[in-house]
């Protein structure tokens, strides 16, 4: 195979894999302004405020979450769920970054990055979409996302991308 031929494969391979990414995108809600979006019923979690236990760890619990009451007496917490999904494309001048959307009203997102030496915040959005465009090439970032709410809910699976040009 010659060298010409050879880069005319990666080229179609590239561009089949910005192609897939693309469609992607497309076929996943990204919650952008004006895109659909389904709104499923939010699920609060509840604790009885007439349900006092005595033991440190509901005490520990308590002062460390942010606790609403409702009007029919129970205690409300709201800590979204992690965020799933958690996918990346290098696309030479940043990385795009996309999850799952976590339900609940008031979401927003929290991205992590690390390269290697402890996860520093990159950015937050209202959109489970991010990219980093401070990033360079032939490096290996490690990224990570949280939901936030009331409080912030935990971290999401580690992803690592590497920006290699081939």
């Amino acid at each position: 195979m010659t060298e010409k031929q050879f880069k005319k494969i990666n080229k179609r391979l590239l561009y089949c894999l910005l192609l897939t990414a693309y469609c992607f995108l497309l076929t996943t809600s990204c919650g952008r302004r004006g895109d659909p979006v389904l709104i499923e019923p939010r699920k609060e979690k509840t604790v009885e405020s007439n349900k006092q236990e005595g033991s440190q760890n509901s005490e520990k619990h308590e002062t460390s979450t942010d606790i609403r009451k409702s009007e029919q007496g129970s205690v409300q917490v709201n800590t979204p769920d992690a965020p799933a999904g958690l996918i990346g494309l290098y696309t030479r001048t940043s990385i795009v970054l996309t999850w799952n959307e976590v339900a609940g009203q008031n979401i927003k997102y929290r991205v992590y990055r690390s390269t290697g030496d402890g996860y520093i915040p990159a950015g937050e959005t209202v959109t489970p979409a991010y990219t980093d465009r401070n990033v360079e090439p032939d490096k290996k970032y490690y990224y990570k996302v949280s939901a936030v709410g009331l409080n912030e809910g935990p971290l999401s699976k580690e992803i690592q991308i590497i920006t290699e040009v081939h």
